[in-house]
Protein backbone atom coordinates (compact mmCIF):
# COMPACT_ATOMS: atom_id res chain seq x y z
CA UNK A 1 0.00 0.00 0.00
CA UNK A 2 2.54 2.12 0.96
CA UNK A 3 4.87 1.78 -2.50
CA UNK A 4 1.41 1.99 -4.48
CA UNK A 5 0.57 5.57 -2.65
CA UNK A 6 3.88 6.85 -3.08
CA UNK A 7 3.80 6.61 -6.43
CA UNK A 8 0.15 8.78 -6.67
CA UNK A 9 -1.95 6.10 -7.01
CA UNK A 10 -4.52 5.07 -4.95
CA UNK A 11 -4.93 1.90 -2.85
CA UNK A 12 -8.19 0.59 -2.50
CA UNK A 13 -8.62 -3.09 -1.15
CA UNK A 14 -11.74 -5.27 -2.58
CA UNK A 15 -12.66 -8.98 -1.90
CA UNK A 16 -13.64 -8.84 -5.62
CA UNK A 17 -11.74 -11.41 -7.70
CA UNK A 18 -8.74 -10.16 -9.85
CA UNK A 19 -9.69 -6.86 -9.32
CA UNK A 20 -6.44 -4.81 -9.27
CA UNK A 21 -5.83 -2.99 -5.51
CA UNK A 22 -3.48 -0.20 -7.22
CA UNK A 23 -3.98 1.86 -9.93
CA UNK A 24 -3.92 5.48 -10.95
CA UNK A 25 -6.79 8.30 -9.91
CA UNK A 26 -9.47 9.53 -12.16
CA UNK A 27 -7.44 12.99 -12.26
CA UNK A 28 -4.29 11.24 -12.95
CA UNK A 29 -1.92 13.02 -15.73
CA UNK A 30 -1.29 8.88 -17.43
CA UNK A 31 -3.75 7.45 -19.55
CA UNK A 32 -6.54 8.82 -21.78
CA UNK A 33 -9.73 10.84 -21.32
CA UNK A 34 -12.84 11.24 -23.18
CA UNK A 35 -13.47 13.97 -25.72
CA UNK A 36 -17.54 14.25 -26.05
CA UNK A 37 -19.63 12.11 -25.71
CA UNK A 38 -20.47 8.53 -26.49
CA UNK A 39 -21.42 7.63 -29.91
CA UNK A 40 -24.26 4.95 -30.08
CA UNK A 41 -23.50 2.80 -32.92
CA UNK A 42 -25.65 -0.09 -34.63
CA UNK A 43 -23.68 -2.73 -32.85
CA UNK A 44 -23.25 -0.58 -29.32
CA UNK A 45 -20.56 2.67 -28.55
CA UNK A 46 -18.02 4.27 -30.50
CA UNK A 47 -15.90 6.69 -28.28
CA UNK A 48 -12.88 9.28 -28.70
CA UNK A 49 -10.36 9.26 -26.31
CA UNK A 50 -7.14 12.04 -26.43
CA UNK A 51 -4.04 11.28 -24.01
CA UNK A 52 -3.97 13.38 -21.03
CA UNK A 53 -1.15 14.66 -20.40
CA UNK A 54 2.54 14.48 -22.58
CA UNK A 55 3.78 12.13 -19.67
CA UNK A 56 4.18 8.69 -21.07
CA UNK A 57 5.01 5.48 -19.17
CA UNK A 58 5.56 3.07 -22.61
CA UNK A 59 6.36 5.53 -25.07
CA UNK A 60 4.86 6.39 -28.95
CA UNK A 61 1.95 7.26 -27.71
CA UNK A 62 -1.48 7.49 -30.38
CA UNK A 63 -3.74 10.35 -29.59
CA UNK A 64 -6.62 10.50 -30.33
CA UNK A 65 -8.03 6.87 -29.91
CA UNK A 66 -11.12 5.35 -30.89
CA UNK A 67 -12.68 2.61 -28.69
CA UNK A 68 -15.40 0.70 -30.10
CA UNK A 69 -17.66 -1.51 -28.33
CA UNK A 70 -19.96 -3.92 -29.98
CA UNK A 71 -22.37 -5.94 -28.17
CA UNK A 72 -22.05 -9.13 -29.86
CA UNK A 73 -23.97 -11.30 -27.68
CA UNK A 74 -25.95 -11.74 -23.96
CA UNK A 75 -22.88 -13.20 -22.73
CA UNK A 76 -19.97 -11.37 -25.33
CA UNK A 77 -18.56 -8.22 -25.48
CA UNK A 78 -16.25 -6.77 -28.03
CA UNK A 79 -14.28 -3.78 -27.81
CA UNK A 80 -11.90 -2.49 -29.98
CA UNK A 81 -9.02 0.49 -30.05
CA UNK A 82 -7.58 1.96 -33.07
CA UNK A 83 -5.86 4.97 -34.56
CA UNK A 84 -8.16 6.67 -36.82
CA UNK A 85 -5.38 8.85 -38.68
CA UNK A 86 -3.54 5.69 -39.36
CA UNK A 87 -4.10 1.92 -40.69
CA UNK A 88 -2.41 -0.66 -39.31
CA UNK A 89 -2.63 -4.60 -39.40
CA UNK A 90 -5.03 -6.72 -38.17
CA UNK A 91 -5.44 -10.13 -37.53
CA UNK A 92 -8.20 -10.81 -40.05
CA UNK A 93 -10.04 -13.26 -37.57
CA UNK A 94 -14.16 -13.04 -38.16
CA UNK A 95 -15.81 -12.85 -34.77
CA UNK A 96 -19.24 -12.58 -36.14
CA UNK A 97 -22.77 -12.43 -33.42
CA UNK A 98 -26.19 -11.73 -33.81
CA UNK A 99 -25.59 -8.07 -31.87
CA UNK A 100 -27.99 -7.75 -29.06
CA UNK A 101 -29.53 -4.20 -27.53
CA UNK A 102 -27.92 -3.40 -24.35
CA UNK A 103 -31.09 -3.97 -22.44
CA UNK A 104 -30.53 -7.93 -23.55
CA UNK A 105 -27.09 -7.68 -22.06
CA UNK A 106 -25.84 -9.98 -19.12
CA UNK A 107 -23.38 -7.00 -18.63
CA UNK A 108 -23.29 -3.15 -18.66
CA UNK A 109 -20.99 -0.68 -19.70
CA UNK A 110 -20.07 2.35 -18.45
CA UNK A 111 -18.23 5.56 -19.83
Amino acid sequence: QEACEARGCTWCSTDVPNAPWCFFPEDSPYGYARTGSAEKTDKGWRVTLNKRQALTLFGNDISPIILEVEFQTKDRLRFRLYDPNKQRFEVPLKISGPGVTAEEANYEVEF
